[in-house]
């Protein structure tokens, strides 16, 4: 008589561990036991990694954790005659991609290697598209209305790409879209993972292809978003929507939208700051004035101290881009162009001649020492 084994001291849960608790004590024992990662013992790592497949192909599974609670059995042929537990059982490769692409890292191959089916990951359903906006807008915030085409499940035949009476879950891959090939290379045996060539990777197999999407169990639509652009958002910056990529078997990726923001003339970004450039005469420059500027719109007063250089720059504090990270915002800067008249009137240069004379500097206006 065989006797019955312990999946659960297998795996080193109790009998009232959860899902969740399996699947992380499978991963643990997977990647410690792993022939790869015990070259100087391989024979022994390949029997106890065995072992550990085989406890968590039954207790992930509800119905065989049932059967092995009530009878401390499985059977893993489906016949009256007992069968013992051989990899082709096993139906949690495409499950654990992460355990094995560790493996293959850290020790360069052997052991298992899977090659994904039809099924994209959820990295290949993820969309990306730019977005470009006025640096007013970038400035103020605003809310765009965008478009865009993505990929879905078919809503006639929900992903399965086949309709009618005799649609059922494939006999060959139990409805994983994927199907597992041994190959012995001397001491080494290969397991690929492939898309199951029964059912061409759907999991499904029938005789009539639906007729809205043809048998590919996809189809496109048009997706409207209204998304909020904050207030001082930057060129080049990318964010993410959660979930509205393309959509296959239940599950979605995201959407990467990446921001321009157009130069406007009249107006620069420097970090957080905003420069813009102003043209005053001499005499303001000296005595001081009030000018206005335009400002995406809006009118600011600007008041300029006397004795102000050309090329100076006049800050206003707290009127350039807000941080989209934290609070408060970046200063205006404004760049000061002295704009010198190519033309005088008699009185000008009289003027400008009885200035320089009193001024104590080395050169005139009109060059003279």
């Amino acid at each position: 008589m065989t006797l019955a084994k312990d999946y659960y001291g297998t795996l080193g849960v109790p009998k009232t561990a959860s899902q969740e608790e399996i699947k992380k004590a499978f991963r643990t024992m997977a990647k410690k036991w792993h022939p790869d990662a015990n070259p100087e013992n391989r024979e022994a790592a390949e029997a106890k990694f065995k072992d550990i497949s085989e406890a968590y192909e039954v207790l992930s599974d509800e119905n065989k954790r049932r059967v092995y609670d009530q009878t401390g059995q499985v059977n893993f042929g489906g016949g009256s005659n007992q069968q013992g537990f051989n990899w082709d059982n096993f139906s949690h490769f495409g499950d654990f991609n992460d355990i094995f692409d560790d493996l293959f890292r850290n020790f360069g191959g052997g052991g298992f290697r899977q090659q994904t089916g039809n099924q994209r990951t959820s990295r290949q359903l993820d969309l990306s598209l730019n977005l470009s906006i006025s640096m007013a807008e970038s400035y103020k915030g605003t809310r765009k209305e965008i478009k865009y085409k993505r990929t879905v499940d078919c809503t006639n035949c929900h992903g399965k790409g086949l309709e009618g009476n005799d649609v059922r879950t494939c006999p060959t891959c139990n409805g994983t879209g994927q199907e597992r090939v041994v190959q012995q290379a001397g001491p080494f045996r290969m397991m690929n993972v492939i898309s199951c060539r029964t059912c061409q990777g759907r999991g499904y197999t029938g005789s009539t292809k639906c007729h809205v999407c043809h048998g590919t169990g996809k189809q496109s639509e048009v997706q409207s978003k209204s998304i909020d652009i904050p207030a001082g958002i930057a060129d080049n910056t990318q964010f993410v929507i959660r979930g509205f990529g393309d959509t296959e078997g239940g599950e979605s990726g995201d959407l990467y939208i990446l921001v321009n923001v157009r130069d406007e003339r009249g107006y620069k970004r420097l970090n957080n700051d905003l420069v813009i450039e102003k043209e005053i005469s001499f005499p303001e420059a000296a005595m001081g004035a009030e000018l206005e500027a335009d400002i995406f719109g809006e009118t600011l007063t600007l008041k300029v101290p006397a004795g102000t250089q050309p090329g100076e720059v006049v800050k206003v504090k707290g009127m350039g881009f807000p941080h989209t990270r934290g609070v408060g915002k970046g200063d205006l800067l404004v760049r000061v162009k002295v704009v010198v008249p190519k033309k005088l009137s008699p009185t000008q240069k009289e003027l400008l001649e009885k200035f320089s004379q009193e001024t104590p500097t080395k050169h005139s206006w009109f060059g003279k020492k």
